[in-house]
């Protein structure tokens, strides 16, 4: 680790990354107890849960968000390589290249545009009125700092080729 002064911040960022993965699976599992709960209560006439809904489209929210930049880092997603793989060494390195460059512009475009949102919802002051009342921007709170992540994982693979080999986790 004292060789590479980048080895503690990569260790930082992918503890930032694990951290928010074990938060999504733990969110994960409230909402499956959450939806189970509902369907016991609903189905023995014992209580109303008429919040359900919602915190479970927030909680998917939620997931998606922390969970995806511990997707990208483990190449997680789904990715056709049939034509990447048959290339030869020096034109597939290339390739991934290019859509490393590519993933960190999007994400660079996204963090903007999730920045400008958010800045947006809290000038306005809208409010959402679900079966729970609160600030619209509390829903765009989350999306900056995940595109930040996203955007750090391309840069990190841009910068250091070899950490983008898929199993390789970062």
């Amino acid at each position: 680790m004292a060789d590479n002064p980048n080895a503690g911040a990569r260790s930082r960022l992918d503890r930032l990354i694990d951290a928010l993965a074990v938060l999504a699976g733990a969110l994960l599992c409230a909402l499956v107890a959450i939806v189970c709960l509902d369907v016991a209560a609903r189905s023995l006439h014992l209580f109303a849960t008429p919040w359900t809904l919602d915190l479970t489209e927030y909680g998917l929210y939620l997931i998606t968000f922390f969970g995806a930049p511990w997707v990208l880092r483990e190449r997680g997603h789904i990715a056709i390589e049939i034509v990447v793989e048959r290339l030869p060494g020096p034109a597939r390195r290339a390739f991934e290249r290019l859509a490393n460059v590519l993933g960190a512009l999007v994400c660079a475009i996204l963090f903007l545009v999730a920045c400008v949102a958010l800045a947006r919802s809290y000038a306005s002051g809208a409010l959402v009125y679900q079966t729970f009342v609160f600030p619209e921007w509390y829903l765009f709170v989350f999306a900056p700092p995940v595109f930040l992540l996203l955007l750090a994982i391309y840069v990190r693979w841009i910068v250091r080729p070899g950490d983008a080999q898929p199993g390789q986790g970062g």
